[in-house]
């Protein structure tokens, strides 16, 4: 993946916003390609975050409600690690009572 130049990016948005969004979506698109296992959900998202940026009014609001789905996302990951950490302890345990019970 090559570098992100913000500025070059600004500078095309300002100076041809047809062609900025061209050349996002497009870009956009090449990445969820490559990750056909996850392309759909990446599409959704996508969805989702296109249609906070349409409805907020203004940048700095859809990023305070862009900020919010990603603070929900790395909550809802949060617990699944959660449940994942117990889940694996109840193994660990059920493993060394099995070891016990050969020995």
């Amino acid at each position: 993946m090559s570098a992100f130049d913000f500025d070059a990016w600004r500078e095309l948005a300002a100076r041809d916003p047809g062609e900025y969004f061209r050349r996002r979506q497009r870009i956009l698109d090449d990445f969820m390609c490559a990750r056909p296992e996850s392309a759909e959900m990446l599409r959704e998202y996508q969805r989702q975050i296109d249609q906070v940026r349409a409805l907020a009014g203004s940048p700095a609001q859809a990023a305070r409600e862009l900020s919010g789905m990603l603070e929900e996302h790395f909550e809802a990951l949060s617990q699944c690690l959660q449940q994942l950490g117990c889940q694996a302890e109840s193994l660990q345990l059920a493993a060394q009572r099995l070891r016990q019970v050969r020995s």
